[in-house]
């Protein structure tokens, strides 16, 4: 590398490779870097004995190393891999992708990347099938072809003689196709080089399968097979098919033709097959004549028709013993489905993320140093949920240096400003949280500042009785702030029931984090009437959206909000603590029953795969709710062993030891007694400790739904063909052509938030999606599925859909397989989303489509399901 350095009044070299920048100073110069002489690959030749072999054969090859006179003792390491090409030619970047040095030789944008030797010669787990011949010529007419790899070759560490040579002999699968051998070397001064052969498998005689991927019970479908005579001379060969599985009795299991062929001449058979049941379809055909013949064997999957709907139930207890019944339906499939329960001795967990967040957050403005102080302190309360090496150094010198360096802050208002403390800076909101966050660090025993906190409070007690807020505050807004003062001054017995009923014609206005905390005054401040805080616990609980495991509050959102930082989650945390604030001062724990727990839940997982939530209100008002919720609900160590029963016999037990035990799921299979059964499951506790606990059962009905489900989701699927230049909707059953391109839209819709959630379309064997990973597929034909919606689809129902990747916190992972589309999210906010896809009809016959599902993936009682239809594939 050749470097230069510009400013010399700043900068002196010392010697090679060494510069002096000098003392720091206002003075500026750059560093510019380039290569001037880059490494030199290492020439690599690779040859084989032949250039076309028969499957089964013995491939012998030759890698040779050129020599340099300067790197003639330098060791060498090889590896070696066999690769088929119809897999290489899935990638978009061609022999690029290979290449060990197109990333040295140029300067990209700052990153770190892992390279894997083996996911570049080998391939890509994506990569599956797609693309690959599955069938190809035998090593006789007489052999049957059923050994079929992708890979036929792999040696990582291969060193070559004195003279750079190395001989590798390998035996060839049934694949015909073309292989390609790569040969990577590499030293260990970090010379590099690659060298490449290609060399082919066929026969004179070929016959491959054509025919659906997968399919369904009950798909009728035509199997074909492609024949092709692959010499200079006409021939007449004889085809014989023979066919066994999860057939119908009307459905011939062996067929016979006489195919006349040209010279190189490829001409197709089709087979008409009706199935029964599920199983794996195994076809082994052969074609040839006197002179030479192929044979070949070729399965086809023939999956299940079923989609589970589960049942479950939620709670917590103390007790030893608590059961629930539990009705079966009797027309149900007995060879799917479970029943059982889901016993955890906590429900908060993953907090290590949060408290690392915190600790390490960069930035120093006043929110954020109190906030960091506040989770220092809670942090200490909640050390028992954190794993053994999660370490906060001195969290109480943290917690007091922030305590002395708050008068740094505050303006002489008597107001807190996120930077510069003058009086045109305070933030009211910033000024209230304040406040409740003294009021925390207070009850743990620390001294706050006496003139910083009184200044403080008479700063807030004119907030209450002026209107001093910023010009851009709406009503809500400053009614909501002013909310948060209230419960900051109540705790300190600043306020009368006066000021708080004062204040109540206001609390309609309020967002949901403002009633929270008009509620805590309200309950803290004495005298107030309970019918106050009765109203504004029937408000918030107006909010509310409930499953089975869950519960969630929503409002209407104002994005204005954010300028007193608020978010949805932070305001279901603050009504959490609100909500433990009624159960333990009012004793109202029948209007409150279980939405604690299901609370609680909702939040930590709305986390999704993160280990912190988003910003640092989140991160302290969550910790804060979760740390009033464990003083209340999990005061005791738990020390004990869970059994769980069905119907009298045990399903199996757990024991736990300490909070941070994973859950432990007891349940079995459905069997043919189960339909119509009822009784009772049944969970014993010996020891101590509170356990949560989730009854379950799954199933799925043998009459087909004739109605949408909607259990937390809507989910609607249409399917619309290309014609004429125009998409049409299709009805079922759908009737198109083979060939023909479908566009596939799937609508979701969810009232309130949604985390991890997979949408799973299973695809009909007819169909093939376009996958456009796969350098092969149709980069036209697979963007078509985001042209405009076809006339009368539900897409014009309403006007505010989100797309696939369009925002963070929408869907952002997918997987197109042969039997099924998924979506993925991690966190979905309420409103509606439209995915859509494109598939191609690959194969002839009649074939179900079942239901496409939507759900949670840690709550399957919180689903959706569209309706099944039928596709019909014409030639």
């Amino acid at each position: 590398f050749s470097v230069v350095v510009v400013s010399p009044r700043v900068a002196k070299p010392l010697g090679p490779g060494k510069v002096d920048l000098g003392k720091p100073g206002y003075r500026m110069g750059y560093v510019q870097a380039k290569v001037v002489d880059p490494y030199k690959t290492i020439p690599i030749k690779v040859t084989t004995a032949k250039d076309v072999y028969k499957p089964r054969e013995t491939v012998k090859a030759t890698v040779q190393i050129g020599q340099n006179n300067d790197h003639q003792q330098e060791p060498y390491e090889i590896a070696i891999a066999v690769v088929d090409e119809s897999v290489l030619a899935l990638n978009h970047s061609g022999d690029n992708y290979y290449d060990p040095y197109a990333g040295f030789n140029r300067l990209d944008s700052l990153d770190v990347y892992n390279y894997s030797l083996i996911s570049r010669l080998v391939g890509r787990q994506k990569f599956e099938k797609k693309g690959a011949n599955p069938g190809g010529g035998g090593a006789s007419y007489s052999k049957l072809r059923n050994m079929f790899k992708f890979v036929s070759y792999w040696n990582p560490s291969i060193t070559p003689d004195s003279n750079g040579k190395a001989e590798i002999e390998f035996e060839v699968p049934d694949n015909l196709t073309g292989w390609r051998i790569l040969a990577f070397a590499v030293t260990p001064n970090d010379r590099m080089g690659l060298g490449d052969v290609n060399f082919k498998v066929n026969r004179p005689t070929e016959i491959r399968p054509v025919m659906p991927n997968q399919v369904i019970e009950g798909d009728n479908f035509k199997a074909g097979f492609n024949v092709k005579n692959r010499t200079d001379q006409p021939r007449t060969l004889n085809i014989n098919v023979a066919v066994a599985g999860p057939i119908t009795d009307t459905t011939d299991n062996a067929f016979e033709y006489n195919l006349p062929l040209a010279p190189f001449e490829r001409k197709n058979i089709w087979l008409p097959i009706a199935t029964k049941g599920d199983g794996t379809l195994k076809f082994v055909a052969a074609a040839g004549d006197d002179f030479d013949g192929d044979a070949v064997e070729h399965k086809v999957p023939v999956q299940k028709y079923r989609s589970l709907e589960t049942a479950a139930n939620y709670g917590t207890t103390t007790a030893a013993i608590v059961s629930e019944t539990v009705k079966i339906p009797a027309g149900i499939h007995n060879d799917v489905g479970y029943v059982g329960a889901i016993v955890s001795p906590s429900v908060i967990g993953n907090l290590d993320g949060a408290f690392n967040y915190l600790k390490n957050y960069p930035h120093l403005c006043w929110e954020q140093r109190l906030t960091k102080a506040v989770s220092a302190n809670s942090y200490l309360q909640l050390r028992e949920y954190l794993a053994k090496n999660i370490k906060w150094d001195n969290p109480q010198d943290d917690i007091s240096k922030t305590l002395l360096a708050a008068a740094n802050f505050q303006a002489p208002n008597g107001g807190m400003a996120y930077w510069v403390p003058q009086n045109n800076y305070v933030s009211p909101y910033l000024s209230a949280y304040t406040a409740m966050a003294f009021n925390w660090l207070n009850s743990s025993g620390y001294k706050i500042p006496a003139a910083v906190e009184e200044q403080l409070h008479n700063y807030l007690l004119k907030l209450l009785r002026r209107d001093e807020f910023p010009t851009f505050y709406s009503k809500g807004m400053a009614s909501s702030v002013r909310a948060v003062a209230l419960a900051a001054l109540a705790d300190t017995g600043k306020i009368t029931a006066s000021d708080v009923q004062r204040y109540e014609l206001h609390m309609p206005e309020m967002d949901l984090f403002g009633k929270a905390h008009f509620l805590t005054a309200a309950i803290k401040t004495a005298a107030v009437a309970e019918s106050t805080i009765i109203t504004t616990l029937d408000s918030i609980l107006g909010h509310a959206d409930q499953s089975g495991g869950k519960f969630q509050f929503n409002e209407p959102w104002d994005d204005s909000y954010k300028y007193i930082l608020s978010t949805p989650l932070r305001s279901n945390c603050a009504v959490l603590s609100s909500l433990l604030d009624v159960q333990t001062n009012l004793m109202q724990s029948e209007s409150i029953d279980d939405i604690p727990f299901k609370l609680v839940r909702s939040i930590t997982q709305s986390r999704g795969d993160r280990d912190h939530w988003e910003n640092t209100q989140e991160n302290l008002y969550c910790m804060n709710a979760l740390m009033d919720y464990a003083a209340i609900y999990e005061n005791t160590e738990p020390n004990m062993d869970i059994a769980v029963s069905f119907a009298g016999k045990k399903l199996g037990n757990a024991v736990f030891t300490s909070k941070t035990d994973a859950p432990k799921p007891l349940m079995r299979q459905l069997n043919e007694k189960d339909p119509g059964q009822q009784a009772k499951i049944k969970i014993s506790k010996s020891g101590a400790g509170r356990f949560y606990y989730s009854t379950r059962i799954a199933y799925d009905l043998k009459e087909e739904n004739s109605s949408r489900i909607n259990s937390g989701f809507e989910i609607q699927r249409e399917y619309s063909v290309e014609r004429d230049g125009k998409f049409t909707l299709l009805k079922s059953p759908m009737v198109i052509k083979r060939g023909e391109l479908v566009k596939v839209d799937l609508f979701i819709s969810l009232p309130t938030a949604r985390h991890f959630v997979v949408v799973d379309d299973t695809v009909p064997g007819g169909l093939e999606p376009i996958n456009t990973d796969l350098a092969t597929a149709s980069s036209v034909d697979a963007e078509k599925g985001s042209y405009k919606a076809a006339e009368g689809s539900w897409f014009y129902n309403f006007s505010d859909w989100s797309y696939y990747g369009r925002f963070f916190w929408s869907f952002y992972h997918k997987e197109l397989k042969h039997d099924a589309v998924r979506y993925y999210a991690d966190y979905l906010p309420a409103g509606n989303y439209r995915l859509s896809y494109s598939a191609q009809a690959i194969a002839a016959g009649e074939f179900a489509v079942p239901a496409v599902a939507v759900e949670e993936m840690y709550d399957a009682d919180v689903y959706g399901k569209g309706l099944p239809v039928t596709l019909m594939v014409t030639e």
